[in-house]
């Protein structure tokens, strides 16, 4: 069990680890929407660690680690259960396995049908993207207050080498004052950052339908959090949003079935799609073409205002997804940047620090504090890498979102 606590982004802190792929691999999916999307036939078991391998803490917080039990969870069981657990996409499932109440498969059940099935697939994929984006925040923040914990033996280190010197009236460089501050923000910060992890524990575990209780066992994010620097192919991964987005592949679907018998569906959708649209033909404009063409030239010239609104509503989210996406590789080329830099700023305290310890072991005047303040240093530095890394895992998070492979890497493989 020592390894485990190491497996949140503090791995990250000591080295840039590449990945194998530009682009993550697109997942399976089928060519034309089946009826109703499958569930996965057992939900993921998330295994309970046990409390006591977790090191006392070096300071008493009044939210600290001791009595508690961790609940391990991979950013794979953390997809699969919000997807599972999304109720809106459940209900309109459990709708499509309704039969017709005609007993017929017309044309308007069968659009029905797969409007249900990518508005369920879309909301499963949105569901995992709020999921993940709260499993990463906790992977950062479980990261920094280990390194916060790290901390207090440096501190105190110091705060009692004064208190000595103090004692025996010896002049010691820091002053006792400043060194209680420190300390004190120390918990602060500590305590701060525990009630950060009880909040976040309490969305996700309703995200992903765990029991609240009991109250003491957390969430313990676990798996390889290593970035890939390479630039990823913007058009290709632009092409595949507009692919693969549940949310696009209904509204083409729809464009595709207006009928004169599919169109008070249309109508519904998109009167609920924006407010200002789906409305009815003016009475006026209505009568013209009663009294030009007869009773269905009405019909038809609001079929040809559907699609075109259809048409319009397309274009607006195909632009939408498509700068999801440009803008999720936006931030994950920043990213890249802003680790590489943080990466040096740690490597030059770990140069400081290294150099310290050698003048300590020489017994150099000084060298102890200067050793002390060092790690100090590198311990910030060390989280500002931990956030930053954190901030590229969201950036990919949210152009998996965006190209809606969530929602398809949730759904079961077809045989």
């Amino acid at each position: 069990m020592a390894g485990w606590r190491a497996c949140v982004f503090l791995a990250i802190a000591a080295g840039c680890h590449h990945t194998s792929a530009t682009v993550a691999p697109r997942p399976a999916m089928p060519t034309v929407a089946p009826v109703t999307i499958e569930l996965p036939l057992t939900k993921p078991t998330i295994p309970v660690l046990d409390g006591k391998d977790v090191p006392a803490l070096p300071v008493r917080t009044s939210v600290g680690l001791q009595g508690e039990t961790f609940r391990q969870l991979t950013e794979r069981d953390c997809l699969l259960l919000a997807a599972v657990n999304a109720s809106a996409a459940n209900t309109l499932d459990d709708e499509n396995r309704v039969p017709p109440a005609s007993g017929t498969n017309s044309a308007r059940d069968q659009l029905r049908r797969t409007m249900r099935y990518h508005a369920a697939l879309e909301l499963r994929n949105l569901a995992a993207a709020d999921a993940l984006e709260r499993f990463i925040q906790l992977s950062d923040v479980e990261a920094r207050t280990e390194l916060l914990r790290d901390g207090f033996p440096v501190v105190d280190a110091q705060l009692d080498r004064a208190k000595k010197a103090k004692t025996a009236d010896v002049r010691f460089p820091l002053d006792i004052g400043d060194l209680t501050r420190q300390r004190s923000q120390l918990v602060t910060d500590l305590e701060q950052a525990e009630q950060g992890t009880r909040l976040l524990n309490l969305d996700l575990k309703r995200r992903l339908a765990l029991p609240y209780q009991p109250a003491s066992e957390r969430l313990w994010p676990v798996g390889d959090f290593a970035i890939n620097p390479t630039t990823p192919d913007v058009e290709q991964a632009v092409n595949a949003a507009l692919a693969d987005r549940p949310e696009l592949r209904g509204l083409r679907a729809l464009y595709h079935g207006l009928t004169p018998e599919t169109l008070p569906d249309a109508r519904d959708y998109l009167r609920a799609a924006n407010s200002l649209t789906g409305q009815r033909l003016p009475h006026v404009i209505r009568r013209m073409f009663a009294k030009n063409a007869g009773p269905d030239a009405a019909t038809l010239a609001e079929l040809e205002v559907r699609r075109k609104q259809i048409l319009d509503l397309i274009a607006d989210r195909e632009r939408a997804v498509a700068d999801e996406a440009r803008a999720a590789i936006l931030t994950m080329n920043a990213q890249v940047s802003r680790i590489a830099h943080a990466r040096e700023r740690q490597q030059v305290w770990e140069e400081k620090l290294a150099d310290a310890v050698k003048k300590r072991a020489a017994d150099q005047p000084g060298a102890e504090l200067l050793e002390s303040q060092m790690r100090t240093e590198l311990l910030k530095t060390k989280a500002e890498v931990v956030t930053e890394v954190a901030a590229w895992h969201q950036a990919r998070v949210k152009l998996k979102a965006a190209q809606g492979w969530l929602a398809w890497e949730a759904a079961p493989e077809k045989k």
